[in-house]
């Protein structure tokens, strides 16, 4: 009888464990490496502006120009990417790694751009004043 009840508590205590060792939660969902967050808006300038596509985001997400300036965006990812005007005022079409595209601004007003490809990428502005 003794052995019996020995047999049934080990058997208890194996169960108890091992349930307290599958019901400990671990993040098992994998995080970016290094999330890229665009940065804030510039302020207005009297020359051209940069953009860096970087990490699925353009950064900056808002720039601010003169009418007559220009802004060049850069693909420092991997994967192409492109800058496309909501209206038809721009279109980079594809830009591959390392690629370059600059559109002078000929008119005051805010630009809101996306990427065609990743539809995660979108609401980023350009605003030009006189």
């Amino acid at each position: 009888m003794k052995k019996y009840i020995l047999g049934i508590t080990l058997g208890l205590a194996v169960v108890v464990t091992g349930i307290t060792a599958c019901s400990k939660s671990s993040s098992s969902t994998p995080q970016p490496s290094n999330p890229t967050t665009p940065t804030n808006p510039t302020t207005p300038t009297n020359g051209n502006a940069s953009v860096s596509i970087k990490g699925f985001a353009f950064s900056p997400a808002s720039v601010n120009i003169k009418v007559g300036n220009n802004v060049t965006w850069t693909n420092e990812d991997t994967a192409p990417h492109t800058a496309t005007d909501n209206g038809t005022e721009f279109d980079s079409g594809s830009l591959a790694t390392s690629a370059t595209f600059t559109h002078t601004f000929t008119k005051a007003g805010t630009y809101t751009y996306i990427c065609k490809i990743h539809s995660s990428m979108a609401a980023a502005t350009v605003v030009v004043s006189n």
